[in-house]
């Protein structure tokens, strides 16, 4: 270990000051630095140069303070989290929303992640990354809770503290997530936003009822806001995502015509592209004519034939995504339909549940829901968007074959049990006895004389003609009971 300054070349003027080495007339000189400089070896042993100032005693100091570190961390004997630990909590929730953005989360959606841990970190009066406790954010989550917090709200909070403190951990400021442990709680004990599917009488009349509607909302027209429904029943896309779309986002005249979401609206931030139904490719058909005709574009009266010729104006432009359960909730009362009813709401994202409601019920293999619907588990589309009936439970019982009324082989050896007329021994429920065989115990069976079996037997002579043995006694654990003719 030792400390030098190194030799540096500088170019001076006819003049003597220093200057650049491309001014004419310019001469080099070999001198000293005025820096001293020194190396040293880290942790992963690789040499490591490092400039220590003017001072020679300074200088030696640092160069000695970096070799000792160096030497405590091999040894394990220093916390590379130090620097870290000294930050104030505010500055490193500054660099988990830019990280966010950066790693392609959208700005709103990274500013509502930070805005929860602010508020919680505040509650709390947490100031560096020691004052992380699990035990005080359940508590505050708690407390918000008692005082009208949903517990689907205080699972988002919760999502974001902690995805803020697993960010910690990979970004090598903290060695673990001290909130690692706590778990979301169950939303289903309290849900305040049930939605409901609509059915296909309600769906009609909602569409009919738009169709003709004089009114405007946020610039759509009825018959606009008619095609939105359509297209949100029979695709599933969200609000938002219907908002981005325009004439391009669609490909109506290829063998499999499709339509296409770009990663930027999607909610999973993939770009989807998937199959679309038939009857929506024609209603787009006539659509797009339709809008073309009242521009008087008369190109525009063709672009829509291919994804690559469309315009990429927006479909359905304006603010009325951010309002979407306001806009539906107009056309239901117009169709005579309740907004709120013992099943849930009928808001907008109802019509995405409708979509995999109705998918369901058709018999679509649960993978090819999921699919087309774009969710990430097949949990979340069967439990939390199929919405099912009583009358689908009762199809879906209704589909069950029939339990056949018999009995083994083993029990006709016997003679323990007798064939009767199906009208002797059929229970009330009985609807089929020419298709169902009854058997009786013929120990418990009455004749119309009062008499039990037992007591009335019949000749050997008979026996072959009920167990087709002739003076033979069937084997048996018992002795073998013959049966009487009623």
């Amino acid at each position: 270990m030792s400390i030098f300054r190194p030799t540096v070349i500088r170019y001076y003027d006819q003049r003597g000051k220093r200057c650049k080495k491309s001014t004419l007339g310019s001469k080099a000189r070999r001198e000293k630095s005025k820096t001293w400089r020194g190396y040293y070896r880290d942790v992963d042993g690789i040499e490591r140069p490092v400039s220590l100032g003017t001072d020679r005693e300074l200088a030696e100091l640092k160069l000695s303070e970096f070799v000792r570190r160096a030497m405590r961390e091999r040894a394990a004997d220093i916390d590379p989290f130090e620097g870290h630990r000294k930050r104030p909590l505010a500055e490193h929730l500054e660099d988990f929303e830019l990280g966010s953005v950066a790693n392609g989360t959208t700005e709103k959606q990274a500013g509502q992640a930070a805005s929860r841990c602010r508020k919680i970190i505040d509650a709390c009066r947490f100031l560096k990354l020691a004052d992380l406790s699990a035990s005080a954010v359940a508590n505050y989550l708690l407390e918000l809770r008692k005082n009208g917090l949903a517990i689907q709200t205080s699972n988002h909070y919760l999502a974001a503290i902690k995805s803020f403190a697993n960010w910690l951990v990979n970004d090598g400021r903290m060695p673990s997530s001290p909130l690692a442990h706590l778990e979301k709680l169950n939303a289903k004990v309290d849900v305040r936003h049930e939605r409901r599917a609509l059915s296909a009488a309600e769906l009609s009349r909602v569409i009919a009822a738009a169709e003709v509607s004089e009114k405007i909302f946020r610039g759509l027209d009825g018959s606009t806001r008619a095609m939105i429904y359509r297209v949100a029943v029979l695709t599933g896309m969200r609000a938002k995502e219907l908002a981005s779309l325009s004439q391009k986002s669609f490909d109506l005249e290829s063998d499999e015509p499709t339509w296409t979401l770009e990663a930027g609206y999607s909610k999973r931030r993939r770009k989807d592209c998937l199959p679309l139904h038939h009857d929506l490719v024609v209603r787009l058909r006539q659509w797009f004519l339709g809008c073309a005709s009242r521009s008087g574009d008369a190109e525009s009266v063709l672009s829509f034939n291919r994804a690559a010729e469309a315009k990429r104006e927006r479909l359905f432009p304006g603010t009325w995504a951010e309002k979407g359960a306001m806009m539906l909730r107009i056309d239901l009362e117009a169709a005579g339909i309740g907004y709120l009813t013992d099943d849930g709401y009928a808001d907008f994202h109802g019509l995405r549940h409708t979509f995999v409601s109705n998918l369901v019920a058709s018999g679509v293999s649960p993978k090819i829901v999921q699919i087309l619907a774009r969710h990430s588990t097949i949990t979340l589309t069967m439990d939390r968007y199929a919405h099912i009936g009583s009358f689908d439970l009762q199809s879906g019982l209704a589909s069950l074959p029939s339990i056949p009324e018999s009995v083994s082989a083993s029990f006709r050896a016997t003679g323990t049990l007798d064939e009767v007329p199906a009208s002797f021994g059929c229970t009330n429920g009985c609807t089929r006895p020419d298709e169902i065989n009854h058997y009786q115990v013929l120990s418990v069976v009455t004749n119309e004389l009062g008499l039990t079996n037992e007591e009335t037997r019949v000749s050997p002579q008979k026996t072959q003609g009920n167990t087709g043995f002739l003076g033979i006694h069937p084997a048996g654990l018992e002795p073998a009971t013959f049966g009487s003719v009623v």
